[in-house]
């Protein structure tokens, strides 16, 4: 009976800071109102250019990463060849980065020229073009 009673107050308090969790999530930075929506619309693979004083970082995201971000007002997950990066808003440095980003579609004119600098540093034989192949 004490457990169940300890399982009952624990589940209840957490309930009870569910609420402005949620409300904390449901507030997209304003900031970020243009990368947001370039960012969670479209389909397919995009990519996002990411400029610092080195240079620009040249990240894609695809359907789930998109599909997370209209979940969720948290992060934003871009990928290079190898790794995963998930950028958060409430970070500053994040947040000056995505403030710098560019979304890059496939309707996009430099779509393919990022398309060949991002496979042109990626190194692993199972990442592939975001281009379709033309059917012959």
């Amino acid at each position: 009976m004490k457990k169940f009673a300890f399982v009952a107050c624990f589940t209840l308090s957490l309930a009870a800071l569910a609420p402005p969790v949620a409300a904390q999530q449901s507030a997209p930075d304003p900031e970020l109102a243009n990368f947001r929506a370039a960012y969670t619309s479209g389909d397919g693979l995009a990519y996002v250019v990411i400029p610092d004083e080195k240079g620009q970082h040249v990240y894609r995201y695809g359907e789930a990463s998109r599909s997370a971000a209209k979940k969720s007002t948290r992060g934003y997950m871009l990928f290079t060849c190898s790794s995963t990066k998930v950028f958060l808003p409430q970070k500053p440095e994040h947040k000056a980065a995505l403030l710098k980003a560019e979304v890059v579609k496939r309707e996009d004119p430099r779509f393919v020229e990022l398309d060949g600098k991002y496979l042109a540093e990626c190194r692993n034989p199972l990442v592939k073009s975001a281009i379709a192949k033309k059917k012959s």
